[in-house]
């Protein structure tokens, strides 16, 4: 079965292990916050404002796909690499 998406975005099976790259990067763009200048990781609350950055945070699943959290537009969260990692301890 095929996850309807945002506009624009390719639709991708809720069973595949990861998010599109796109998904990630359209999220950056609906998340990022004018105010705070980047984005907030939601696990540790820091901003990632340059585009290393924001290129470093990680398209995660919020219920994880080890159990049985689909691929889906509304399982997905941006982390960042220590929170994604602490997540998966």
């Amino acid at each position: 079965m095929r996850e309807p998406s945002p506009e624009g975005l390719n639709a991708v099976d809720r069973r595949a292990r990861l998010f599109p790259r796109s998904w990630k990067d359209f999220a950056i763009r609906i998340l990022f916050d004018d105010d705070l200048g980047g984005v907030r990781c939601p696990g540790c609350c820091e901003v990632f404002r340059t585009r290393a950055e924001l290129c470093s945070l990680q398209a995660d699943h919020i219920v994880p796909w080890a159990r049985g959290g689909e691929t889906t537009w509304n399982n997905l969260q941006l982390l960042c690499g220590p929170c994604n990692l602490a997540k998966s301890s």
